[in-house]
């Protein structure tokens, strides 16, 4: 290994590194702590062997920090590497900081696939995590850019009203609905929704289009109600669906002696003129099940 203390003056940052951020004042406390202990980790450089100068690979932070700590040179482990190994290591230390937001996280992992033709499976094995990790993190590229720019990193516990990435894969299922996404996500902000609330939520949108304005301004206890009542909807319809022919004949008589215990007696005006109406419907429905029965009499 190749370590050398190089003058701050000889090292440039890496334009096409996957932060796009940097937390000021994460980068100040780092700063106080090197002026009094010093730079503990060398960053790691590679040599720009035309022009006598060294670009950063990882630990651009702690190069700022030392600029801002006063120090005029800093330890390094230089390295020749290709663009590809270049990219890997430093999405491998950038992703195991929380300062990398995980939009940053997706883009940096998405100009390794471009820049090297890398697969998913490549990249996971680069960094040492899933396959199934690393596409959760590129779903992130999907969503409008603005609600991409709001999702945090998942601590264990996220700040009540904070955009998650679990909340993120949820929102990515309404597809193509930009609008509705940016609502859910403002719903998430507002209410304080778990992962949890927002995959029912977003459920509940799929699955009832037509209640969606509802839906997006009911409380989150209701939009369990919705599921359940299309649940309950598809299984009437599907015992209705179920019902022998052979049952037609008690389901009429039963309807008949159902009948045979109404009474007008003491019924109001409005309450009168309500049965009348179903009447009307009742006997337009028994006229065409009689048509029906003539003709399929007639044509047996």
């Amino acid at each position: 290994m190749d370590v050398r203390v190089i003058p701050l003056s000889q090292i440039v940052e890496d334009t096409g590194q996957p932060r796009s951020r940097t937390d000021e004042a994460s980068l100040a406390e780092l700063a106080d702590s090197i002026k009094r202990h010093g730079v503990l980790n060398p960053i790691t450089v590679m040599p720009l062997h035309n022009v006598g100068m060294f670009k950063i690979v990882t630990g651009e932070r702690r190069w700022r920090a030392a600029a801002m700590a006063g120090l005029d040179r800093i330890p390094c482990i230089v390295r020749d590497l290709e663009t590809e190994e270049v990219r890997a290591q430093q999405l491998i230390e950038n992703m195991q900081r929380e300062d990398l937001s995980p939009l940053d996280r997706a883009r940096g992992i998405a100009a390794l696939q471009d820049a090297t033709g890398a697969t998913t499976r490549d990249v996971a094995a680069m960094l040492g995590v899933s396959e199934r990790t690393v596409n959760n993190i590129l779903d992130l590229l999907e969503l409008p850019a603005d609600i991409g720019e709001q999702v945090v990193s998942s601590p264990n516990r996220p700040a009540d009203g904070q955009l998650t990435e679990k909340h993120a894969r949820f929102i990515k299922q309404l597809a193509d609905e930009p609008e509705r996404q940016r609502r859910v996500a403002e719903r998430v902000r507002e209410d304080k929704l778990t992962s949890a609330d927002t995959a029912t939520l977003v459920r509940a949108l799929r699955e009832n289009p037509e209640y969606s304005e509802e839906i997006l301004t009911a409380p989150p206890e209701a939009f369990q109600g919705y599921l359940k009542a299309k649940a309950r909807a598809a299984e009437e319809r599907m015992a209705a669906a179920e019902t022998p022919a052979s049952d037609a004949v008690d389901v009429v008589q039963a309807c008949l002696a159902a009948l045979n215990e109404v009474r007008t007696v003491g019924m109001s005006p409005d309450r009168i003129r309500a049965l009348q109406a179903a009447l009307a419907e009742t006997r337009m429905l028994i006229e065409s099940l009689e048509r029906e029965c003539a003709l399929e009499l007639g044509a047996s």
